[in-house]
């Protein structure tokens, strides 16, 4: 079988994940095709250590990377050649990278091929999650915003439980990928499917993305319950209550009911609220010991997008004029106006 080239922007947590995964580098199992994958980072001295010592100490302490993973400061170079690239920089930054993909590609292409190995035009995969702040676009719509016209139709969305700790060990995971046509999206779950990562094709880009935008509000308060020494019990009861809230708000957002009891909104919920892995659950947890919410990011590496996420989600239901008590409760908690634990206690009942 062929090789097939991906390209990853974003050397990160779950960007370096995906390139471990992708190549086969999880012991003892294959990844399925031959595949060539580069990082892409404009962090040196990640780059640097990816290459030189096959670790990223920075984004996934622990993990050795095989060697065959390729790692690179050059956008062009990341793209070459490539079949699909993957987006996996944090939200706040996914335009001005878009801008520079466009910029490298040109914007002289012809028209897109029939599939990703028809020609020149890859596919691209958003797996980055965030509303643009100000203009409340998803990512696939910045995206493409930004680049030529013969990337029509060829962005896809990717959103599901994919806590990198976990996948990066081998630990076996189902995520959405989304597309209006059903056809790319199965032209890139073929390239990207492996043993460990499996893809559900969805024609809903509107609802997997939103799960993914507001599971990171929602995941924060199963981080209160566990600030508070609360058990089970009381996240199971929370998420009764955040569900149906997460899915109302989607819905008068674009998105499909059914989607947000999928793969895209319930199981990623599930992931990020439960996993010790988890900033967004920990930013929870930190605010339950009444840190401010400055404190608390100082604390955590990485981004925390639950935080962004609460703002957004806040104004788009004030916008649908919709009520979340729950959303409120998260944000009184933020903003430190609210005992956490009379929140949680007086929302369950």
């Amino acid at each position: 079988m062929a090789s097939v080239r991906v390209a990853i922007l974003g050397a990160g947590n779950l960007g370096t994940t995906l390139g471990v995964v992708l190549i086969g580098g999880v012991p003892g199992l294959r990844a399925g095709r031959s595949r060539e994958v580069v990082l892409w980072t404009i962090e040196p001295d990640v780059a640097r250590e990816i290459r030189d010592q096959h670790l990223n100490t920075k984004y996934l302490p622990g993990v050795p990377l095989p060697r065959a993973l390729v790692v690179t400061g050059d956008l062009h170079e990341a793209i070459a050649g490539s079949a699909v690239v993957v987006f996996t920089v944090p939200s706040k930054v996914v335009r001005e990278v878009a801008r520079q993909l466009g910029e490298a590609t040109g914007a002289a292409r012809g028209p897109a091929p029939d599939g990703p190995s028809g020609g020149a035009v890859p596919l691209v995969v958003s797996a980055s999650k965030g509303l643009e702040t100000g203009s409340y676009l998803r990512m696939t719509e910045v995206i493409t915003s930004e680049l030529p016209a013969s990337f029509a139709g060829r962005v896809l969305a990717m959103s599901g439980p994919s806590i990198a700790h976990e996948l990066s060990r081998g630990t076996p995971t189902a995520v959405a990928l989304a597309c209006r046509e059903p056809r790319l999206a199965r032209d890139a779950r073929r390239i990207l499917a492996t043993p460990v990562l499996r893809f559900q094709v969805s024609r809903d880009v509107a609802g997997v993305e939103l799960g993914g935008v507001l599971k990171n509000a929602y995941a924060l308060a199963f981080g209160l319950c566990d600030g508070l020494g609360l058990g089970l019990n009381t996240k199971a009861a929370l998420l009764a209550r955040a569900l149906p809230e997460l899915s109302r708000l989607g819905v008068a957002l674009g998105g499909r009911r059914a989607t947000f009891y999928g793969l895209a909104g319930l199981g990623d919920l599930v992931g990020t609220g439960l996993s010790d892995h988890s900033r967004n659950r920990r930013m929870g947890e930190e605010l339950a010991r009444r840190r401010s919410a400055d404190d608390a990011l100082v604390s955590i590496p990485g981004v925390v997008e639950g935080i962004g996420s609460v703002r957004l989600a806040r104004e788009l239901a004030a916008r649908h004029h919709l009520r979340l008590p729950l959303l409120e409760g998260i944000a009184a908690a933020i903003d430190q106006t609210v005992d956490p634990l009379k929140m949680i206690i007086r929302l369950i009942g």
